[in-house]
């Protein structure tokens, strides 16, 4: 128990007790102020409650900026097709020691049918005759997004 309580409970005790005797004699007004007092100091504490605590701001985490890489998202914009971008030669294998076929022109654009098994060439169906013939990588612009693993690596005929 709060011996501030206790105290109390015992000075209301001995004011009872005195009151009591002292009641046959004759009334004093001071009854009523000890009793209220001794009501504040006990039951009105009692009553009362505790002021809720005050919410601790919570601390919020911010992650340091990832050194990975994120995948670009996806275009739902067909690729584009590829486009000679220089005066070049289309030959029946990589380079002059084959047939030169044809020249393309700048701005032509053409279907990769393959991979040449020399890197740094492709083979591309020409735009003028239709058949396969071999053109070096410089002078193609291709979009990023293409996926050249999925032709085929073609070798030269005799």
């Amino acid at each position: 128990m709060n011996k501030r309580f206790l105290f109390t409970l015992i000075g209301l005790i001995a004011i009872s007790i005195t009151g009591c005797a002292s009641a046959s004699a004759s009334p004093t007004p001071t009854a009523d102020f000890i009793l209220t007092a001794v009501y504040q100091q006990v039951f009105i504490p009692l009553t009362q409650t505790a002021e809720a605590a005050s919410p601790t701001p919570a601390a919020t985490f911010t992650p340091p900026p990832s050194e990975t890489p994120t995948a670009e998202p996806t275009s739902s914009e067909p690729l584009k097709r590829p486009v000679v971008t220089a005066f070049a030669g289309c030959w029946t294998g990589p380079g002059s020691n084959y047939t030169l076929i044809s020249n393309i022109n700048p701005k032509r654009y053409v279907e990769i049918i393959g991979m040449g098994n020399t890197p740094g060439w492709y083979v591309i169906r020409n735009p003028y005759f239709h058949n396969p013939c071999w053109i070096e990588a410089i002078y193609l612009r291709l979009d990023p997004r293409l996926d050249t693993s999925k032709y085929p690596v073609m070798t030269p005929g005799p």
